[in-house]
């Protein structure tokens, strides 16, 4: 949130030695992520009311009293279900609301989650919401997020999830917690009456069958049987029965009940919602344009400076035969890109033996792929295909390098024009690589 806050308002400026410091042996996604985090960081020094620490704050204080009004709501549910007059809890009743209304919430909450795409009402709401927490003009951040998706969307999706999980848990909490002070405080006990007595026993005992798989296996003092659920029939002839044993088997069944079917699956996608929002955020790629404009800003010339010793054994491919020389690229690669290349071949110059090394070098798991191409020679069909026939065949994994030089009449590498440059990193940008680079070729000092 803070860095598309951020993103539109801030210059480049970073910590040379910190940056240095973060990125050094890194390539792809993980150095721009470094990168991004330390220039984040300086851009956060000194500034008050930033949208993720008003989101944070925000959220905060809404989980905490969501947790608070859903614990003494479900405290309120159980008591309320109390049966004054007989001083009993009427167990179909409590198993249907307690168990059975949780579980049916839950599968329509999956429901939803499923048909997010399409909950545009609900979209609007939370935009409304966060425009009420947001500073005003400084709620840009959600729409940008908003359009785009991805992992960052993601994120502030599983945020969501995870607070509202957190209220499930304690609403079950506040059910068992009503019931433990009844119990407690109370002489209370458990029955059931029905019209069709024998067809409700039969059914009574189905539902707690099934309902105590989880832990029957364990502990049979916790399984109404037959007997139990006879003699807790109401009747006007066979009033309410006070054996403390067969009371104890219902409320010990329903504390489990509770918690193995209403708090225990919102406890685990509590946890699945944490663990997916801290994946997604770690996983953040960067890869829209912007993103990569400031990569290329932040990093300047400074490759040379952040990174190791240069990769030895890249494939360099030289796309339509640009006629430039190994050796006179070698030292800009070896300096710029931080790449020893190790073979050299021409791609797409119908060279059917070329291109057949090429494929077997790419097989041979390079430690890198060179795209050389001229600035004027862009054609983006081409060169998609190039690149994903590369990747198919290399994985996700190896880095790949644009470098973009025109060739002189004598095949000496050349500087490329201004506005070549703007449509190879649009072009680049394009293809949503996060282990995709793009370089031009400058005159080094001393040439």
């Amino acid at each position: 949130m803070d860095f598309e806050a951020l993103l539109g308002k801030a210059d480049a400026a970073t910590d040379e030695r910190l940056l240095r410091e973060k990125v050094k042996g890194l390539d792809g996604a993980h150095a721009r992520r470094a990168a991004i985090k330390v220039w984040l960081d300086g851009q956060r020094r000194g500034k008050d009311e930033l949208p993720g620490d008003v989101w944070g704050g925000g959220r905060f204080l809404v989980g905490a009293v969501v947790c608070l009004v859903m614990f003494l709501a479900g405290i309120g549910v159980m008591t309320g279900m109390l049966d004054r007059e007989r001083m009993g809890f009427h167990v179909p009743m409590v198993m249907g609301v307690a168990v059975g209304l949780q579980l049916l919430v839950l599968v329509g909450a999956g429901v939803l989650w499923l048909l997010r795409g399409k909950m545009g009402l609900l979209q609007k709401l939370f935009a409304w919401l966060i425009g009420k927490f947001s500073a005003e003009g400084d709620s840009g951040w959600w729409r940008i997020l908003r359009l785009e998706g991805g992992r960052a969307w993601e994120a502030l999706g599983w945020n969501l999830v995870r607070m509202t999980q957190a209220g499930a848990v304690m609403f079950s909490i506040g059910l068992m917690a009503g019931l433990l002070g009844c119990i407690w405080f109370l002489e209370v006990s458990f029955f059931w009456d029905s019209t069709t007595p024998e067809w409700m026993a039969k059914k009574i005992y189905e539902v707690c069958g099934f309902l105590s798989m989880p832990w029957s296996w364990w502990t049979v003092g916790w399984v109404p049987g037959e007997t139990t659920i006879q003699v807790t029939r109401w009747g006007v002839e066979a009033p309410l029965v006070d054996d403390l044993d067969f009371m104890a088997v219902w409320y010990r069944f329903l504390f489990a009940a509770i918690f193995f079917w209403a708090l225990l699956p919102r406890l685990v996608l509590w946890i699945l919602a944490v663990f997916k929002e801290r994946k997604a955020l770690s996983s953040l790629d960067f890869q829209a344009k912007r993103h990569r404009e400031l990569w290329r800003e932040i990093m300047g010339t400074r490759r040379a400076d952040v990174s190791e010793a240069p990769l030895d054994g890249v494939l360099v491919l030289d796309v339509g035969g640009t006629g430039l020389k190994e050796e006179s690229l070698r030292g800009f690669l070896l300096r710029r890109l931080r790449v020893n290349p190790g073979e050299w071949y021409e791609v797409g110059v119908w060279d059917e033996k070329g291109e057949e090394a090429a494929v077997k070098s790419l097989r041979n798991a390079p430690a890198g792929v060179v795209f050389l191409a001229e600035g004027w020679a862009l054609l983006p069909p081409r060169m998609k295909a190039l690149h994903s026939q590369v990747r198919s065949i290399a994985g996700s994994e190896t880095c790949v390098y644009f470098l973009v030089v025109n060739s002189g009449g004598a095949g000496e590498p050349l500087e490329v024009k201004d506005e070549e440059k703007t449509i190879w990193k649009d072009f680049v940008d394009g293809l949503a690589d996060a282990s995709a680079e793009i370089f031009f070729y400058e005159k080094e000092e001393g040439q």
